[in-house]
């Protein structure tokens, strides 16, 4: 009887064991997902600046700038993001 016993305890300790065992991994899985997370986020917000940087630069270049609102100084209808330019006030309509 004593062997009967010692078993079912010794199946309640493995048992404690692995569910011990199961929360410390699961800490761990956890703690490296929010890791890689949190550098994944960073990650793309400098990528978005990059690639916000670089457009700009290559907008430059050819000669494209962001269309003016209204009554913003312009000189031509391609200038307002309305497509009119009042040439006599100077300003977009």
């Amino acid at each position: 009887m004593g062997k009967a016993n010692s078993g079912v305890l010794r199946r309640g300790q493995v048992s404690a064991e692995m569910i011990i065992l199961i929360a410390a991994l699961s800490v761990v899985v956890l703690v490296l997902a929010k890791q890689m997370y949190s550098t994944a986020t960073t990650g793309a917000q400098k990528l978005n600046a990059t690639a916000d940087y670089v457009f700009g630069q290559v907008d430059k270049t050819l000669g494209k700038t962001e269309k003016k609102d209204t009554n913003e100084s312009c000189s031509k209808d391609a200038e307002c993001k309305s497509g009119s330019c009042n040439t006599w006030s100077g300003t977009c309509e």
